[in-house]
């Protein structure tokens, strides 16, 4: 108790740089409490928006990033956690020098500093918790407002509060052990002078921009082993914070592009109404599921050939496909495959059925480009299917068979569709009409060189003559880019806050760090040098260290986005990583001169600052 109260006193000795790391902490467990559990409650948000219905193909999409954001949220929360609790008592080992020289006991030494480890810890974990929680239940009431038909508990997460608080005391326990041991066991005279024998290198690209600038890069070359960790922390951070903004872009615009691959762009569909309406409600985010009350097979459904070779003949008209769409039974075949674990053959599937979304397609002619996972369609008796079909009514799809009508198609592929919520299947559109027993397709996608009223006019005059009617396919594609623009909308306060909570966090690391040599900036002050000229000198070294972390931290945080979050990822455009690029290294900069305001108005508001301690 007596090892505690002495460490408490010796913290409210410096209240600048107590009160700093105390806001650090709270800062940081305040977002990384009130992220991850938003995030979760997010996560509940997605599934149920996506659970029933066609959204439901997209869930794998949401559930990809929110985990991602959770895991972010940690690795984040533990990195600055522990970053800032070791770089406090890494600037302590002139203190721990000087008990040493006095005689001072090993074990004492490392008690006190632990002891005030223990009491920053608990003190910023108990107030950040309080805090992030409050912030959870505030964006629940959001939440609540943004999604009138959704339900929402207040129940206090015990268990995930618990989670955190756990990992983040964890990791900063751990963390202020190691320069505490390395301090102990060094000779006073190396801690009392950290850089005594050091050579200074040359350590910066910025010195030529002036005495500031020279200044910060030999402070820098001078404290190597210091800055190289501090370089680690803040790469990791920047990268952790980058990844969130970047892969948020990315998803979005590759599922965007997953719905357009497989729609198509530019069309306008023909066929029977009742059909058209069925057909595009199971292809519409906010549609129906298919169900047996319709008939896609009635008398007169089936497209003529005449109107196919009519059709594509009209001015205006780049290609035409017929598709041949059914919703029928399945059932799932059986395959025998090879345990390794077991070391025997053993078989799998063959005992579920259900109902599903059949679409002849000409594969040599078709406009859809789907993402698939397996391989390309090569015969008439392979199949495609939807991944929900693969991963509800299938336990290994790729070396199972699709029955329909008592015909087995083997199953090659696993295609992202949202037809039908993903239970559809794919198969050769002349292998369907020979099964089915029909003379061609009842459905005809029409792609215009360009979407004008006056060739879709002339295509419904053309269909009506014949008995059917057009659907301007293009439209439902735009829709479902909104819908899905509008379930991002819902996300984005978890990336807005998380960037926000990642860099102030990391201005409160760099000022951290600038108070750990406050000492250097009053012996400046004592020899004249007026306070822009050491914020000046504190921004320098915040600029060196940013970009030095921050450009390759935002270079590997895009390469992870378009190369590991998702396959096959799509850009936003074609300036997105510029500007991003651009856009991120403007924050780093943009959070380095923020950092350096609070100490120049310290320096700039009192003149009786000692060398000695922090305190005044």
């Amino acid at each position: 108790m007596a090892e505690q109260d002495y460490a408490a006193q010796d913290l409210k000795r410096r209240p600048y740089r107590t009160t700093l790391v105390l806001l650090s902490l709270i800062t940081v467990v305040a977002s990384t409490t009130f992220l991850f559990l938003f995030s979760s409650a997010m996560l509940d948000v997605a599934n149920t928006l996506t659970s029933n219905g066609i959204a439901r193909t997209l869930s794998v999409f949401y559930d990809t990033f929110i985990t991602g954001v959770v895991l972010v949220v940690i690795l984040l929360g533990v990195a600055v956690i522990a970053g800032s609790i070791s770089l406090e008592l890494e600037s302590r080992r002139k203190d721990i020098g000087l008990m040493k020289s006095i005689g001072t006991l090993i074990d004492t030494i490392f008690d006190h500093f632990m002891a005030q480890a223990v009491i920053l810890l608990l003190s910023g974990v108990i107030l950040g918790i309080a805090v992030g929680t409050l912030l959870y239940f505030v964006g629940l009431l959001w939440l609540a407002s943004t999604i009138g038909s959704a339900e929402f508990t207040f129940v206090f997460p015990w268990i995930q509060v618990a989670f955190i608080a756990g990992t983040l005391l964890l990791a900063g326990y751990f963390a202020a052990q190691k320069p505490i041991f390395d301090a102990v066991n060094e000779s006073p005279i190396s801690s009392l002078n950290p850089e005594l024998g050091i050579k200074v290198r040359r350590a910066g690209y910025l010195d030529t921009f002036g005495l500031s600038f020279r200044i910060a890069t030999k402070g820098a070359g001078r404290r190597a082993k210091g800055t190289k960790r501090m370089l680690l922390i803040l790469y990791l951070s920047f990268t952790l914070a980058s990844s969130l903004w970047v892969g948020g872009g990315v998803v979005e615009a590759t599922m965007d592009e997953y719905i357009m691959r497989s729609m198509g762009e530019n069309i306008v569909a023909i066929g029977n109404p009742d059909l058209l309406e069925q057909y595009y409600s199971a292809y519409s985010l906010d549609g129906h599921l298919l169900n047996e009350s319709f008939s896609f097979l009635d008398s007169g459904a089936i497209i003529s050939n005449e109107l196919v070779d009519k059709v594509q003949n009209l001015s205006g008209v780049a290609q035409v496909e017929t598709r041949l769409v059914d919703y029928t039974t399945f059932s799932e075949g059986s395959a025998v495959i090879w345990n390794p674990t077991l070391e025997q053959y053993e078989l799998i599937g063959g005992g579920r059925t259900g109902s599903v979304m059949v679409v002849g397609i000409d594969w040599e002619n078709t406009f859809s480009d789907w993402y698939y996972e397996g391989d390309y369609i090569e015969d008439e008796q392979d199949a495609w299917i939807g991944g929900q079909l693969a991963t509800t009514k299938f336990e290994d799809p790729l070396v199972q068979s699709l029955g329909i009508k008592g015909v087995s198609f083997d199953v090659s592929g696993i295609a992202f569709d949202i037809a039908n919520g993903g239970m559809v299947a794919m198969i050769s559109l002349n292998r369907m009409a020979s099964v089915w027993g029909v003379s061609g397709g009842n459905l005809l996608l029409v792609q215009l060189s360009r979407y004008s009223d006056s060739i879709i006019s002339n295509l419904e005059t053309v269909a009506n003559e014949y008995g059917f009617s057009i659907y301007r396919h293009q439209e439902t594609v735009e829709n479902n880019l909104q819908i899905v623009a509008a379930y991002w909308g819902v996300m984005q306060p978890i990336t807005i806050m998380a960037l926000l909570s990642a860099f102030l966090s990391l201005m409160y690391y760099l000022l951290i760090s600038i108070f750990s040599r406050f000492r250097d900036f009053i012996i400046m002050r004592s020899i004249g040098a007026n306070p822009s000229f050491i914020a000046k000198t504190m921004i320098a070294e915040g600029i060196d260290m940013g970009l030095k972390a921050g450009a390759p931290a935002i270079l590997t945080a895009m390469i992870f986005s378009i190369y590991l979050l998702v396959p096959e990822a799509t850009l936003p455009s074609a300036a997105y990583l510029p500007l991003t690029f651009i856009a991120l290294i403007t924050v780093i900069l943009i959070v380095v001169t923020l950092a350096a305001i609070p100490v120049y108005l310290l320096f700039q508001s009192r003149t009786d600052l000692r060398v000695s301690e922090f305190s005044v």
